[in-house]
Formats: C-alpha cells, structure tokens, sequence
C-alpha cells in the first residue's frame, strides 16, 4: 500500500467515524483485499476467508470509535490480527491442527518405531486400568476427540483431574514422568 492509498484510507475511515455513510464503500475497496491478503499469511485458505470477513465486519462496526489521530491501517490489522488469533483458538479447540496425535508413530518410521509405540501405549493402557473407571473414561474420551457428554468446561475440568491422576499413577509405576 503507498502513501497516497494510506492516506485516502485514513480520510475515509475518519469520515466513516463522523458518520458520512459515502465512505463505506471506499473504506471496503481499500481494506478488503488488505485484510484478505494479511489473514490469509496467517491461516489455512479454508479459516482465511472467514476470519477476513469477521474482521472486516468489525472494522464497520466499531467505526464510530476510530480515532482519526490514530493510523487507520494499523488499527485495521491490529482488528484482523485479534481475528487470526481467534480463529487459531477456535481451531486449537477443535483439535483441527492437521497433526496426528501426539504419540502416533510416522508410517514411513520403521518396525523399530512401531515397536516402541506399541509398547508405550501398552505402559498407558496398563495404567488407565489402575485408575479409577471414570477418569479412565474421560481420557479416553478426550484422546479420541469424541464429543463430550457435557459441557465443554465441565469436560476440560474432568480431564484436567483425570490426567492429574493419571501423572501420579504413572509415576507410582513408572518413576519419573
């Protein structure tokens, strides 16, 4: 973007403040190939275009609140830079990463790798069994990414004790985690 287009960014998105309703659409012109373009760096092509949309959405609704001695093209990114962060929580949360789970031996590994992932879940399945059904149950549940059966911070709470007991059966089997 240069000066001339950074300028006219700033002169619209002030006017867009003051309530002149004419600036919307130079104000769109302007920032959504910007926004798209930024997002996109930061997300897969199938979050980008969503969270690009949500950011510009919010850029027009909080337009009353733009300061116009402020920079309208960093208070723009700083807009779409919340949206990337939530779209990657949001992600996280769905467990979405794209990587396997942690523990999944690489197909083109070996014999050898298979081997000792065999045997570290065998060590896990042993100790599951030595835990209390329940937790067992919502470990299992949390390690398949199947839907809890409640709700989801109630979920998070019985896995965090689930694994907190999980760690100390471990180590009462095992030594050191």
């Amino acid at each position: 973007m240069d000066r001339v287009q950074r300028d006219a960014l700033q002169r619209d998105l002030a006017r867009l403040a003051d309530g002149d309703r004419d600036a919307f659409h130079p104000v769109f012109v302007c920032l959504w190939p910007l926004l798209r373009g930024f997002v996109g760096r930061y997300l897969p092509p199938e979050d980008a275009e969503d969270a690009a949309q949500e950011a510009l959405v919010k850029v027009f609704a909080r337009a009353g609140l733009f300061d116009p001695t402020r920079d309208a093209l960093s208070w723009s990114l700083g807009i779409a830079a919340y949206e990337i962060k939530t779209a990657r929580r949001r992600r996280q949360r769905r467990r979405e990463d794209g990587e396997p789970p942690v523990g999944t031996p690489d197909a083109a590994a070996g014999p050898e790798a298979l081997a000792i992932a065999r045997q570290r879940t065998d060590a896990i399945e042993a100790v599951l069994t030595s835990i209390d059904p329940a937790d067992a149950a919502t470990l299992r549940a949390y390690a398949s990414g199947a839907p809890p059966p409640v709700s989801g911070a109630t979920f998070r709470k019985r896995v965090q004790r689930a694994l907190a007991r999980l760690r100390v059966a471990w180590r009462i089997s095992h030594g050191r985690s």
